[in-house]
């Protein structure tokens, strides 16, 4: 009876040390959000030296949250070349192109020419593979949704994709010596302007909404569960 009393005992306080936990993180991240915005509105007064110290904390944290998280891509990616049930034959070729741009921007400096030109490279060859990958996955979506709906909606996601593909593919810009193709060119290079301006918007309301729901605790992404 006293065994079963103390376990009891001690899972209620393991349960009030966790809710104790969680109203500190809230009560800080809330704290934060509140001093920031308020030194954002008033950045004369006292609370813009605030907002400006939890900045510079912040980056630092960020900072120090970046390298643990590139040491352990580094880790995962090292593990699976030396694994012989979760080889990865494409990790090989990452370890490589990040320890070389590494020891150069180590050995040359990130201002060397040579330095700029290689990350440069590997930015563009980067970026040139997730085109590709976008562009295949934007073809295979619009042929999907217009299989299972053959609506206007359909029709105008089909036509906009091709659009988008013809327009960063760089075809059309051969015809700019004609008129008429210059003319058609600089109005469907609006589109992805627009589309771009929403997405953007979009994106704010989202980091808003979710701001808010943090600065009132609804949400908590620091909290492990």
């Amino acid at each position: 009876m006293v065994y079963h009393r103390d376990h009891f005992n001690c899972a209620d306080l393991k349960i009030r040390r966790s809710a104790m936990k969680k109203i500190f993180l809230v009560i800080i991240s809330s704290l934060s959000g509140i001093l920031l915005i308020l030194g954002l509105f008033f950045p004369e007064s006292i609370l813009g030296i605030v907002r400006f110290y939890i900045l510079d904390w912040a980056i630092i944290v960020g900072a120090v949250a970046l390298t643990i998280a590139i040491i352990n891509l580094f880790s995962v990616h090292w593990n699976k070349v030396f694994s012989n049930e979760k080889r990865d034959f494409a990790s090989p070729f990452f370890i490589v192109g990040f320890l070389t741009v590494l020891l150069v921007g180590i050995l040359l400096g990130p201002n060397h020419k040579f330095f700029i030109n290689l990350t440069s490279t590997t930015i563009i060859s980067v970026e040139a593979s997730l085109m590709a990958v976008l562009a295949l996955s934007l073809g295979l979506a619009s042929f999907r949704f217009f299989r299972k709906k053959q609506n206007l909606l359909a029709i105008v996601f089909g036509i906009s994709t091709v659009i988008f593909l013809l327009l960063f593919s760089g075809i059309l810009s051969l015809g700019e010596k004609f008129s008429l193709m210059k003319t058609l060119n600089t109005a469907l290079n609006t589109l992805p302007i627009a589309g771009s301006t929403g997405i953007l918007i979009g994106i704010s309301l989202g980091a808003i909404l979710t701001s808010l729901r943090i600065l009132f605790g609804f949400d908590r992404p620091y909290h492990r569960k």
